[in-house]
């Protein structure tokens, strides 16, 4: 064995050994940075090449980026400052095995990036590309504030990373993005906060420009447990299948031939956020504006005037100003009024949208407008606990179910609790819109006296 396999053997064996070493002392820490950092940090160069086992200066602040091209890594990080870059604060390169990040601090950058690879659009190229992804990359006990970009993107195709114990807030895009064709990735325990409410420009985002703490893009088969989700500008998790946009103009845009599906989503809170959780977020709206390169099945542009007077409405349907226009509308609803004030266009562009086959179990909702909005088939949504008065459940997919007659299939609701200051049981407080959803199981829904969401430590198993 020359002396790189000897380096890159004992490298291994570091890993392992400092692996095993901090799994006991992390498994109660809060999310975050480990290492307390000085209120005077000075400036550091950071190393040429990581390699093995790389150790930065916990006094230090980097302003120059970290790029991670070699397998077998632990960056060890000791609670320094990787900050105010106008690039990814960090990157990992494609292809690699069994990288780890810990306790870093990174602000006012691009955040994390871990690339995938690009496929020709064919199944077994597809294939081929995540079994060449980087695998068994970790990102443990990170501090991700004021990204100009998304805090942490899963880049297309990646399989199993490992997002956890971190926290990424104040973010002006998505919090963490599992992009389209990657799968089998693990978020957990982590804190997503207050992304999505500004541009890099520090102008307020409003309507639909409002981004979510984590973005589920034609990601499929991931784990996404024990996070909180809090103040994010839109909602908690989005999922849905991006429709090609841009596919005339931007030269990197590739179709999504995966669904957002499979995922499971269990024992996360959600509080005060308009959504908790939207499932095939972009079911219903208008992406007239979008130059989308997937084929619509509906007869574009769908017309409104008889969605208008026929459909009752759920709370979602009103805030988020889906009597129906969301991309063009949304924030020009009167609050005040009943019903929103018109006119407003009357015909929109759909394309259809994925995210079947997804379980949400054993999550907690609170200071919500509505906990989980439903739009595609075959998700369960079982023994999760909803807080407070408002739109708990909505289940329908308006324009699917009357103009392509394919009401949602197969939704199992069971075992969900309430606690309502009103006395409303869990279906009082949801909205299932009649005629769009058929298949639909309904049991042992109730009411329930906890007063708040548990702890992580708290919840079920």
């Amino acid at each position: 064995m020359n002396s790189r396999g000897v380096l890159l053997r004992i490298a291994g064996c570091l890993l392992v050994a400092l692996t095993a070493a901090a799994t006991a002392a992390e498994a109660a820490a809060e999310p975050g940075a480990l290492t307390p950092a000085p209120e005077d940090l000075r400036a550091c160069e950071p190393p040429d090449i990581v390699t093995g086992l790389t150790l930065l200066e916990t006094g230090c602040r980097y302003t120059s980026p970290l790029v991670i091209s070699h397998s077998d890594v632990l960056l060890d990080c000791r609670g320094a400052t990787i900050a105010s870059m106008t690039r990814r604060g960090i990157t990992i390169r494609p292809g690699l095995k069994n990288v780890i990040i810990r306790d870093c601090r990174l602000h006012d950058t691009g955040g994390v990036l871990i690339e995938g690879q690009t496929p020709a659009d064919d199944a077994a190229a597809r294939d081929e590309a995540r079994a060449n992804s980087s695998q068994g990359v970790v990102l443990d006990h990170l501090t991700i504030t004021s990204s100009y970009m998304t805090g942490v993107f899963v880049d297309h195709y990646v399989v199993g990373a490992t997002i956890r114990n971190s926290i990424v807030e104040d973010g002006h895009h998505v919090g963490v993005y599992l992009e389209h064709g990657s799968q089998k990735n693990v978020v957990s325990g982590n804190l997503i906060r207050n992304n999505g409410l500004f541009t890099n420009r520090g102008i307020r985002r409003i309507g639909p420009t409002r981004r979510e703490g984590l973005s589920v893009d034609g990601s499929a088969f991931n784990l996404i447990e024990d996070n909180v989700f809090d103040g994010n500008a839109f909602g908690g998790i989005f999922h849905y299948k991006n429709c090609w946009e841009f596919h005339t103009t931007n030269p990197e845009s590739r179709p999504r031939l995966q669904g957002s599906d499979g995922n499971v989503i269990r024992g996360n809170t959600f509080r005060n956020m308009d959504i908790g959780i939207w499932v095939a977020s972009r079911q219903a709206r208008d992406l007239v504006t979008w130059d989308c390169g997937d084929q619509s099945p509906y007869e574009n542009p769908v017309p409104l005037t008889i969605m208008m007077s026929e459909r009752p409405w759920g709370v979602s349907d009103a805030f988020l100003g889906y009597h129906f226009n969301p991309e063009l509308i949304a924030g020009l609803v009167d609050d005040r009024a009943p019903e929103p004030r018109w006119p407003f266009p009357m015909a929109l562009y759909l394309f259809e949208d994925f995210a079947k086959d997804n379980r949400y179990e054993n999550n907690c909702f609170e200071e919500l407008k509505t906990g989980i909005r439903i739009e595609d088939d075959g998700n369960v949504v079982a023994d999760n606990l909803f807080i407070g008065d408002f739109e708990y459940l909505y289940l329908g997919s308006p324009f699917r179910a009357r103009y392509l007659d394919r009401p949602l299939r197969d939704t199992v609701i069971e075992g969900n609790l309430a606690v309502s200051p009103s006395g409303k049981g869990f279906l009082e407080n949801s909205f299932l819109a009649e005629g769009e959803h058929v298949g639909t199981t309904l049991s042992q829904n109730g009411s329930a006296a906890t007063p708040h969401c548990p702890s992580p430590a708290e919840a079920p198993s």
